[in-house]
C-alpha cells in the first residue's frame, strides 16, 4: 500500500488520501467491512448485465475509477493521516466504511472466489496483484462526510440517505451522549426507558433537520438532498450537529417527563375516542412522526433566524411550562391527532406536519404560545388547518 497524495478537503473539513493498493490488500479490508459492519448495505442483485460486463472488465485488467472509503478517526494534523490509515488497516480493518464502489467490491470478491474454486492459482495471483486507486476520507466533521457521500453516490445503485446517515453515525450507537442509549433494530429490544431512542427514528429526525422537511426519508430523489445540505454551509463547520440534535431533543423530552411524570389518558377518554395515538408522553413524543417534526421545526426556526441552533433549543427546554394538568395536555394532544387522522388521506405525513407546527409554536419567541406546551397544541392545529383546508 502506497499513499500517493494527501489533501485537505476544505469543503468538508477532512483529510483525503489517495492510495494505491493491490486488489488483495483492498479485498482483505473489504471482507472485514462486509462481514462485521452491520450497517454496511447489502448486495444489489439487479442490473446483472452491467455487473457481468464489470466482471469481464476487471478480469482483463480494465482500469476502474477509484473506490472510496471512509474512516471515522480524528487526526490532529494532516501529517498524521497516513499513519492513522496504515495503523487502522493493519489493526482495525473493520473500522472502514465503503462510500463508493460497493458493487465493484462484491464483483472483485466474486472473481477471487471463482478463481479459487477453479484452482487457477496463476490467474488468481495475477488478479490479486493488480493495483487499484482508493480514496480514503478521514473525517472530523461527520456531516461533511455525509455531504461527500451524497455527491459520490450517483452510480448504478446509489444507497438511500437513511443508509448513509446510519453508517455515518454508527459510533453513536455506543456513545455516551447525555446518557442517551440508541436502540438498533437488530438489538430486538424496545426503547422503553426514558433515555432510550430507536436509532432509525433519531436518524429520521436528524434528516428532517437537514432537509427542512418532516416528510419521511426516501421521498425525494437522493441527489436533491445535496441542495438541502448546502443550507448547512453557514453553520459552524466544527460543530457536531448530530450530537447537538440528540442532546436537544432529549432535553425537551426530559422536561416533558418532569412536567407530566407518569400521567396517561383516562379510561373515559379511551371509551369516548378509542385507542389514542399515545397514552403518555413517551408514546407520543418518541414516535418517528414527532422526532421528524422536531427536526424540521428546528431547521425552519433556524432559517427564520428565530434560534441560533440546537444549543439554544437545549437551553430553552428547561423553560417549557404546562399550565394545565398533565392528563389534559396528553388528552388534548391526542384529540388533535385523532381529528387529523379522520381528515387526512396520508395520515403519517399529516401527523408529522402537526408535530412540526407544535414545536415551531413552542419555541417561537415571537409567538403567543412561546414555551407554553398546552397552548402550542391549539395554535399548531390552526396552522395545520391553514395549510391543509
Amino acid at each position: 500500500m502506497d499513499i500517493v497524495s494527501t489533501f485537505a478537503d476544505e469543503r468538508i473539513n477532512s483529510t483525503n488520501l489517495l492510495v494505491e493498493m493491490s486488489i488483495d490488500e483492498y479485498t482483505r479490508i473489504a471482507s472485514h467491512v462486509l462481514d462485521k459492519n452491520e450497517f454496511q448495505r447489502k448486495r444489489v442483485r439487479s442490473s446483472k448485465t452491467i455487473y457481468s460486463l464489470l466482471k469481464k472488465d476487471l478480469q482483463i485488467g480494465c482500469v476502474i475509477p477509484p473506490l472510496v472509503l471512509a474512516l471515522n478517526r480524528d487526526v490532529s494534523a494532516q501529517d498524521d493521516a497516513g499513519e492513522t490509515l496504515l495503523e487502522t488497516q493493519k489493526n482495525e480493518p473493520d473500522s472502514f466504511v465503503i462510500l463508493d464502489g460497493l458493487q465493484r467490491t462484491y464483483t472483485m470478491l466474486d472473481i477471487i472466489d471463482e478463481l479459487t474454486e477453479a484452482g487457477d492459482q496463476k490467474a488468481l495471483a495475477a488478479f490479486k496483484n493488480r493495483l487499484l486507486r482508493v480514496e480514503v476520507y478521514i473525517g472530523i466533521n461527520r456531516l461533511g462526510i455525509l455531504y461527500r457521500m451524497l455527491t459520490l453516490n450517483t452510480g448504478q445503485t446509489p444507497m438511500s440517505l437513511r443508509q448513509q446517515i446510519e453508517i455515518l453515525y454508527l459510533d453513536y450507537v455506543a456513545a455516551d451522549v447525555d446518557d442517551i442509549e440508541l436502540i438498533k433494530e437488530a438489538d430486538n429490544r424496545v426503547a422503553a426507558q426514558r433515555n432510550q431512542f430507536n436509532f432509525k427514528d433519531t436518524v429520521e429526525g436528524f434528516n428532517s433537520y437537514i432537509e427542512r422537511s418532516e416528510l419521511p426519508i426516501g421521498r425525494a430523489d437522493i441527489l436533491e438532498n445535496v441542495q438541502s445540505l448546502e443550507k448547512l454551509a453557514d453553520e459552524n463547520a466544527q460543530a457536531d450537529l448530530f450530537e447537538e440534535y440528540l442532546r436537544s431533543v432529549n432535553a425537551v423530552l426530559r422536561r416533558m417527563f418532569e412536567l407530566c411524570q407518569d400521567a396517561e389518558v383516562s379510561e373515559d377518554y379511551i371509551a369516548r375516542y378509542g385507542v389514542p395515538f399515545g397514552k403518555n408522553v413517551q408514546q407520543i413524543f418518541k414516535r418517528p412522526q414527532a422526532l421528524s417534526g422536531y427536526g424540521a421545526a428546528a431547521g425552519r426556526l433556524k432559517d427564520f433566524a428565530l434560534i441560533d441552533g440546537f444549543e439554544e433549543l437545549y437551553e430553552m427546554a428547561s423553560q417549557l411550562r404546562l399550565e394545565e394538568s398533565p392528563v389534559e395536555f396528553i388528552e388534548r394532544f391526542n384529540e388533535k391527532l385523532s381529528e387529523i387522522k379522520s381528515q387526512s388521506k396520508k395520515i403519517g405525513n399529516a401527523q408529522r406536519m402537526f408535530f412540526q407546527y407544535f414545536y415551531r409554536e413552542a419555541f417561537n419567541k415571537e409567538g403567543d404560545s412561546y414555551l407554553n406546551l398546552y397552548q402550542s397544541i391549539d395554535t399548531a392545529y390552526q396552522k395545520y388547518l391553514s395549510q391543509t383546508v
